[in-house]
């Protein structure tokens, strides 16, 4: 995970930094005009006069590693408790280290954000998608933008890895000062919950805040899904611009209706229900294909007139319509014209791994897509079997060490809207893959409706592979959990692997077969349960 080059920044004092952080200073000993030639988190990466910040994580805690920063050449230390003295090294007490972080690490990188009008995307799903759309929107206007999220940093042609949905306080701060320095004015991001809760963006105004929606994830982290829920909301209360800033809300989901009712300043609504006409922006007219969708744009203005624009776009599903309306409503709170959004919509493109069809000429679908939740799943699947004359038959998989409770309602999940179910493995990580499918296999079996209907192929590869003998003209071959990701985590390892190379690869071996003479007719009894 390495950040992009960021200008080089001269030393500083620590007094200036901490001014320019707006630091709430509890305690400072030591000579606070020390110079601060870089700063860390990780005490393995401190260098010689740099300021090391010590951040208590979930697996380890930096303060038990100050004395090894120190070692390093750190000269001054930012820490949340009193400390043994160190010779020559000034030490600074705040109340929290990780608003800390982000706050310094934006004013030493001379804070890139301030230039910058900043849209940061919240949701259980469609982060990803909507941050893409934003992106295409602005680009299509002639802006230079940039976008983070679970794809990467990436502007113009540069695209740097970081492993995570939002990059952390130190990665962020060096991305954008990098970007500013190229003429990028305009940033589209993810924010995680997770990223809330470690305040990650601390220090970055968002002059857009976007609600996608909400459903069950990351209950291993947060515990029960009111505090899930109650993290997310801190972007709008903590992080939108309470002056200039706007709130662009789902209003189709309970908790964005909440939102709507209870924020201060600028909301923007938006419901892909037609017939919604409390959301300020909607969508009309919906008519959907396997090539594409159309439809009519809908704005309700404040004087109670209606704006209206035509978009043609080649992304599918009523979801890619909400992300499409959650994208259009962030620019339209930042100043932008509806013709213009509408645009870029239509010149929009499939995000990497998020319904993403796969292609080699086979005279059936298959398409590999990220979703990793009920919710998701569920959007997916009722796509896919809108779109699909034949039958659905879906690969899909529970990731390890990370919310269990939901593995038994992706099979539910999987079942209902599935003719066949092939579970798999997806990124197994610490746990037992065998004790993994179990837990989702007891939803699966519970919804099913006869044996036939299911089976288990643990390796990823075979099981995507008998997906795609299974299929015949008209059927649908639905690639789910994994989406844009080129490895497959099993333990600690990370061996490669991509859903989209695998399928292609297996229907170019295949290709013959089923080129030069008609396949013959699938039984359900044949692939038994």
């Amino acid at each position: 995970m390495t950040p992009p080059p960021s200008p080089l920044t001269p030393p500083q004092s620590l007094r200036r930094l901490l001014t320019e952080a707006n630091l709430m200073v509890e305690d400072l000993t030591g000579d606070a005009d020390v110079p601060v030639t870089d700063l860390t988190h990780r005490a393995q990466q401190t260098q010689r006069g740099g300021l090391f910040i010590a951040i208590k994580g979930h697996s380890a805690d930096g303060h038990l590693m100050i004395s090894d920063a120190v070692q390093r050449g750190a000269r001054s230390i930012v820490t949340e408790r009193a400390i043994p003295p160190y010779p020559g090294v000034t030490v600074v007490q705040v109340k929290d280290t990780r608003q800390a972080l982000g706050r310094l690490a934006q004013a030493f990188h001379g804070h890139p954000s301030r230039g910058m009008t900043i849209a940061g995307v919240t949701g259980t799903n469609g982060k990803s998608t909507v941050v893409g759309l934003i992106h295409t929107i602005w680009e299509s206007a002639g802006l230079k933008a940039g976008r983070a999220g679970t794809l990467g940093t990436a502007w113009g042609e540069k695209d740097f890895d970081h492993g995570t949905t939002t990059p952390d306080a130190l990665f962020l701060a060096q991305s954008m000062a990098a970007m500013a320095a190229e003429g990028v004015t305009h940033l589209a991001m993810e924010v995680s919950s997770h990223a809330i809760d470690q305040a990650r963006v601390a220090g970055v105004p968002m002059h857009a805040g976007v609600f996608t929606n909400i459903s069950q994830d990351h209950l291993d982290y947060h515990g029960d899904f009111p505090t899930y829920i109650g993290v997310k909301r801190r972007l709008f209360f903590d992080y939108v611009e309470p002056s200039g800033g706007v709130s662009v809300l789902n209003i189709e989901d309970p908790v964005g209706e909440e939102l709507a009712f209870s924020l201060p300043g600028r909301r923007m609504t938006f419901s892909h229900r037609d017939n919604n006409s409390a959301a300020d922006l909607r969508a009309e007219n919906v008519f959907m294909s396997p090539g594409g969708t159309r439809f009519t744009l809908h704005r309700r203005l404040p004087n109670g007139k209606v704006e209206t624009a035509q978009v043609a776009t080649s992304l599918i599903g009523e979801f890619n319509v909400s992300n499409m309306l959650a994208a259009a409503g962030a620019c339209l709170g930042l100043g932008m014209e509806l013709p213009r959004i509408a645009k870029g919509l239509s010149q929009a493109r499939c995000v990497a791994g998020r319904f993403e069809q796969v292609h080699e000429g086979q005279p059936f679908s298959v398409i590999v897509d990220y979703a990793h939740t009920p919710d998701a799943l569920e959007k997916v699947l009722r796509t896919a079997r809108r779109i699909t004359a034949g039958r659905l038959i879906t690969v899909f998989g529970c990731g390890g060490d990370r919310d269990r409770s939901k593995r038994p309602l992706m099979g539910r999940t999987a079942a209902r809207y599935s003719d066949y179910v092939i579970l798999t493995s997806d990124n197994p990580r610490t746990e037992d893959p065998e004790e993994i499918a179990r837990q989702a296999l007891a939803g699966l079996q519970a919804e099913a409706e006869r044996p036939g209907r299911y089976q288990v192929v643990l390796d990823r590869a075979n099981a995507i592979e008998r997906a795609i003998q299974l299929a015949q003209p008209g059927d649908c071959v639905m690639i789910a959990g994994k989406g844009h990701e080129t490895y497959q985590q099993i333990g600690t390892t990370r061996h490669p692997f991509d859903d989209r190379q695998a399928a292609r690869d297996i229907l170019q071996s295949l290709a013959d077969s089923w080129r030069t003479a008609p396949r013959s007719s699938w039984r359900p009894e044949e692939a038994t349960g």
